[in-house]
């Protein structure tokens, strides 16, 4: 759904947007997610049904000081409008997860592979429930029209794949946003980790160049045609970018506070969410504080399939990771 808010309520989502930008390329609107999408797996034969699970011996609890925000990149670029039809061909090219640990104060960026293979949820022509499909993950959006109905789905699958752990809000923005993000920070400077002199005779493997206009959604986006054509490669380049688009945001705010409320208002048409003011603001509250403690990723093995790349996780660091970041050990 689109907000219409007032400019100061703009102002504090500017403010959780800097905040956040390490995680992700807009968190700027946050909203309580209605639970119960998804059917989890157990990691263990004897989980209990109240979320209890044993790992090596040990049994384990949900975190419940944890708020989880899925960030989706929608390769579509126009701005986001729901459509009619309940299939579309829209993918989710970018899916971070965003942990928020209110017993820590701190915040980690989980990147996911969108070519993993895993459950996906199937929607039939109405937009009802229709069973599942096992495809990549960025798949999982192309069911629903494309809006609130897509990122629900998307929603479910990246729980499916995490066994059933809970997601509490979501946030997608088409990839056609980058550009304006990048230049309206100024331009993002990065040393090219991969040839690109296809696509600029500038961008060379080594080069430190300031990235402009659609020079930058090539560089976070390009796969096919470079010597790592994978998207774990592509990940590299993505985390990257992000990183010293924060930078650039954080000097340049020192100079200029209005350029996130500038951002902010080139890009609202280009995403979709299921937002709360009241929500976004408690939450800056509590992130102003919060320590930045980096990025994640999934282990496993790339594959070429006859039609694409396919990547299927390691089950046990899959397993492992899971307990570590969203559960706690049970005290006796």
């Amino acid at each position: 759904m689109k907000l219409k808010i007032n400019r100061d309520v703009w102002k504090i989502a500017v403010i959780l947007t800097a905040v956040l930008l390490l995680g992700a390329l807009l968190f700027s609107f946050l909203s309580r997610w209605e639970s119960g999408y998804g059917t989890a797996e157990v990691l263990e034969d004897n989980a209990s049904n109240d979320g209890r699970l044993y790992l090596d011996g040990t049994c384990y609890v949900p975190n419940k000081n944890l708020d989880v925000i899925l960030l989706i990149g929608v390769d579509k670029y126009a701005p986001q409008i729901q459509e009619e039809s309940y299939n579309n061909s829209q993918q989710a090219d970018f899916l971070m997860l965003l942990l928020m640990d209110r017993t820590t104060e701190s915040y980690t960026a989980l990147h996911l592979n969108r070519d993993t293979m895993t459950e996906i949820p199937v929607l039939g022509v109405r937009g009802e429930k229709a069973g599942t499909i096992n495809g990549q993950l960025a798949l999982a959006h192309t069911y629903g029209s494309g809006g609130l109905d897509s990122c629900r789905n998307t929603v479910a699958a990246v729980s499916n794949l995490l066994y059933g752990v809970d997601i509490d809000h979501y946030i997608a923005f088409t990839m056609d946003a980058v550009p304006k993000i990048n230049d309206l920070a100024g331009g993002v400077t990065v040393t090219v980790l991969d040839d690109f002199t296809s696509v600029s005779p500038s961008m060379y493997q080594g080069a430190t160049i300031t990235l402009t206009g659609d020079l930058a959604l090539a560089y976070v986006r390009t796969r096919y045609g470079l010597e790592d054509s994978s998207n774990l490669r592509r990940m590299e380049r993505q985390r990257q970018y992000l990183s010293e688009l924060q930078n650039t945001l954080s000097a340049n705010m020192t100079s200029d506070d209005t350029i996130l409320l500038d951002i902010l208002d080139a890009v609202s048409p280009y995403m979709t969410s299921d937002c709360t003011v009241n929500q976004l603001s408690r939450l800056y509250d509590r992130l102003k504080l919060y320590v930045d403690s980096g990025f994640l990723s999934i282990d496993g093995e790339a594959k070429e399939s006859e039609e694409f790349m396919e990547f299927y996780p390691d089950e046990a660091a899959l397993k492992q990771l899971v307990v570590e970041q969203f559960y706690t050990p049970l005290e006796e």
